[in-house]
């Protein structure tokens, strides 16, 4: 009978939730998180993950990507392109409403090696199509369906999704964001809010989001309905809502996430509740990749490394709530969930939504993963983008 089913050895511990940061090794046996200690004997260990000169932190939730293959359009394949780069925790924002729900669970989420959760979309169909919005005709938008739903699903479903974009909604966006709330009032779940290309002003969102909330794409720019002016400040509401327990968040996304609105954000002292990718098929070869390189790119913007491993970790595991569980750390006794990523020095280009790319020194790269303890492969980084996208 071995000590412990694995090691993780060698690693810098980066655990937010405890303000950990130190060389230590981690056991792990059945699953859980049983030793971190500063040496553990690995003779007899079932496996040795060597972490030497790298960092060991809780495995990273991305709050916002789009898993559901085959039926959402613009999803990519979660197991390859999320868990296998790092991300032990997925939230899926919206691919799936009332209608589409079942199948994503019974054909994605249970067969997954990697935690899926989902935000429901406040349409009964999802998101079908990335050019045809689903706010179009609010015959399929129906809040006491979505809660019914949620309600059957308690264990998966943390939220809804509403994507309030003209070119989503149409000019129904501020009633599906009014029937999202009224979802979200019946089960008490949050509502994430897709912000950005709106027809009318941002404030009317803002207002109307509740403690607990969630406003992504918070980054965007270059377009109207964002939080941050053309003179480079934050619009009133957005302090307003953050005060009241309202959270932002990235989002990054093939079109919300510029270099000057980021810095005019930081500069302004509103840094993001949680960093997100947003990834699905129109970003993964560029600008997105995996969250690892998102959170690079705040590391480039002159967040603390400490506060941008929280960002994906503890920070997202808060706005799930009890979903959130023991998700985001590496305290004795949680899911052994753990990534383990190398800080690399160098030169190294990193590209934002609108194609303007910056230099930066440095970059996080996955080099392992532990999912529920067994430890698995790292996959390549999609490069070349996957069929059904043209290269204009």
């Amino acid at each position: 009978m071995t000590a412990h089913d694995l090691v993780i050895s060698g690693g810098t511990v980066i655990d937010p939730a405890s303000g950990r940061h130190e060389r230590s090794d981690i056991a792990i046996a059945d699953g859980r998180i049983v030793a971190i200690e500063p040496s553990i004997p690995t003779t007899g260990a079932g496996a040795v993950l060597d972490a030497s000169g790298q960092l060991v932190v809780p495995g990273l939730v991305d709050l916002h990507v789009h898993v559901y293959p085959g039926v959402a359009d613009l999803s990519v394949e979660p197991d390859p392109t999320c868990l296998g780069r790092g991300s032990t925790t997925v939230v899926d924002a919206g691919s799936s409403g009332a209608n589409t729900f079942p199948g994503f669970r019974r054909w994605v989420i249970e067969p997954a090696r990697g935690r899926i959760l989902a935000y429901l979309n406040i349409s009964l169909a999802g998101q079908i199509d990335p050019f045809l919005g689903e706010l179009h005709d609010l015959r399929f938008v129906d809040p006491e369906r979505a809660a019914a739903v949620a309600l059957a699903h308690p264990d998966v479903i943390v939220g809804f999704k509403v994507r309030l974009s003209e070119m989503l909604a149409g000019p129904n966006g501020l009633v599906g964001l009014d029937r999202a709330l009224e979802a979200g009032r019946a089960t008490g779940l949050p509502v994430m809010a897709h912000i950005g290309g709106t027809p009318f002003d941002i404030e009317e969102v803002l207002a109307r989001l509740r403690p607990g909330d969630v406003v992504t794409h918070a980054y965007t720019g270059w377009q109207p309905g964002a939080i941050v002016t053309d003179a480079g400040r934050l619009v009133p509401g957005a302090h307003e809502a953050r005060g009241r327990g309202v959270r932002f968040d990235v989002g990054h996304g093939a079109g919300s996430f510029t270099w000057p609105v980021a810095e005019a954000a930081l500069a302004d002292g509103f840094r993001p509740d949680t960093i997100s990718s947003d990834l699905h098929r129109f970003n993964i070869a560029t600008p997105v990749h995996d969250l690892a390189t998102t959170l690079s790119k705040f590391l480039l913007l002159g967040v603390p490394l400490d506060e941008v491993i929280a960002m994906a970790t503890t920070a997202p595991a808060a706005a799930l709530g009890t979903a959130g569980g023991s998700l985001g750390t590496l305290a004795v006794g949680a899911e052994a969930d753990v990534t383990v990523l190398r800080l690399e020095d160098g030169r190294f280009t990193l590209t934002d939504s609108r194609g303007t790319a910056r230099e930066a020194r440095q970059r996080l790269v996955p080099t392992g993963v532990v999912r529920a303890g067994r430890s698995l492969p790292i996959e390549p980084l999609v490069t070349v983008p996957p069929p059904g996208i043209s290269p204009g």
